[in-house]
């Protein structure tokens, strides 16, 4: 979680998008102090209520922060842009109102490409900071349209479409007001950004999907045992302890004695979690370099990406680690462990291989886990929290309710000699105080 503080303090770049609208004009989700971009194509606009802003001629008014970003320079002269009164769709013939306002003057150049760190996505505002990216509604205390709008119209002459956002709200803290389904939305927002919508780019997800399935099951195989890696040990020993006391494929986790290996829905819902912690940074990745081709390296939106993906991280070994100690450690060994502050021992208190690690009350911070990948910019695609919410649910009923142990197989008979514990740890990791005596085969 320390990872997420720095974001805290970066001034935020993410607006509440609106999607599709109807005849390419979209009216605004939210009153207009909230930060908010429609995604467009071609002419339309966005468009609030005139009933809703203050326009009275002698009184305060208000004023409404706006913008238009676009996703290339595209030529200026083959489109104008309005602001002020009059909507931007009708019942009239080809869906328009008529234009009420004059459009505004563009400039010859576009502001520099910015950098949208949690959409990853390149954009070019085309008007300059202060007041002309503000509108005092006074003006309209004579408009005869039930609407004030953000209109963009194009020209005959325009040899490709134009891709663009119509933005409303100011750029501080105190606009950015997501509600709790916009929130939980989040990775539908960077889908359809990072798809036709913008980046144009949609078969990065289900490429990058594959391609992370295949890397985490060849990872299993090689390393962690094949099938074995959705397993968990039921045992009177560490098998790592075990293994370590072998040679050869006896080593191997799947043969040693003394341990039965179960089935674990927990350990699968942890690998899918990995799972979809891996495809988000490389798609994530993947998008953020589709915009580097725009965006100079000075952009502060970078430095925001750079806390977002170590955050990522953080997600990522949050399943991870888990997902290992459940093989590391067997069942009695975190029911009977009783806590030792220690740090030179690889299996007893806060060592790797520590019981410690394993017990069923971390059932609480796997939930925790989840609910803040849900809520916070919707880590893993939806697929995350929903696996790390069920392993939690899954570990709160393993510690509460005690499974009965199988029996290892053939006799086992543990003891430890004086050999063993003067043995030698210079690779690191203790070499283990058990040696274990087996009748019946392995």
């Amino acid at each position: 979680m320390l990872a997420a503080l720095p974001l805290l303090a970066l001034p935020p770049l993410a607006h509440v998008p609106q999607y599709g609208c109807e005849h390419g004009c979209c009216h605004a989700a939210h009153e207009h102090s909230t930060s908010q971009v429609a995604y467009l194509k071609n002419s339309g606009g966005l468009e609030l209520d005139v009933a809703d802003l203050h326009t009275d001629a002698d009184g305060e008014g208000e004023v409404v922060d706006f913008d238009f970003v676009f996703k290339e320079p595209y030529d200026t002269s083959t489109f104008s842009l309005y602001v002020g009164c009059g909507g931007c769709a009708s019942q009239r013939p080809k869906h328009w109102d008529p234009t009420l306002t004059l459009p505004i003057d563009l400039p010859v150049h576009y502001q520099q490409a910015k950098f949208e760190s949690f959409t990853q996505h390149a954009y070019y505002p085309l008007l300059a900071p202060g007041l002309r990216r503000q509108f005092d509604t006074r003006q309209l205390w004579n408009c005869s349209s039930p609407h004030f709008s953000l209109r963009l119209v194009k020209y005959d002459n325009a040899t490709e479409d134009i891709v663009w956002g119509a933005v409303l709200g100011c750029e501080d803290l105190s606009c950015e007001k997501f509600t709790l389904l916009e929130t939980i939305l989040f990775p539908w927002y960077v889908m359809r950004n990072h798809g036709d919508v913008w980046n144009g780019a949609a078969w990065t997800l289900p490429v990058y999907a594959v391609a992370m399935a295949l890397l985490l099951a060849f990872v299993l195989w090689w390393w962690w045992g094949g099938w074995l890696a959705f397993s968990v040990p039921h045992s009177v020993a560490f098998p790592r302890q075990l293994a370590s006391m072998r040679l050869g494929a006896a080593a191997h986790w799947a043969n040693l004695p003394c341990i039965v290996w179960v089935q674990s829905p927990r350990c699968t819902l942890y690998a899918i979690g990995v799972w979809a912690a891996l495809v988000d940074l490389a798609e994530t990745s993947h998008h953020a370099g589709i915009a580097s081709a725009h965006v100079h390296v000075s952009d502060n939106g970078y430095v925001i990406f750079v806390f977002w993906m170590l955050f990522k991280l953080f997600f990522l070994l949050a399943a991870a680690l888990p997902w290992a100690w459940a093989r590391e450690v067997p069942e009695g060994k975190w029911r009977a462990y009783k806590f030792a502050c220690t740090c030179g021992d690889w299996y007893d208190g806060l060592g790797f291989g520590s019981p410690f690690w394993a017990c069923g009350q971390w059932c609480l911070f796997d939930l925790a886990i989840a609910l803040a990948a849900l809520f916070w910019f919707g880590v893993g695609f939806f697929v995350y929290p929903l696996a790390m919410g069920l392993a939690a649910l899954l570990r709160a009923w393993e510690w509460l309710v005690p499974s009965p142990l199988p029996l290892a197989p053939g006799k086992c008979e543990l003891y430890v000699t004086p050999e063993a514990q003067e043995a030698d740890t210079s690779v690191g990791i203790p070499l283990p105080t058990l040696n274990l005596s087996t009748g019946g085969g392995s």
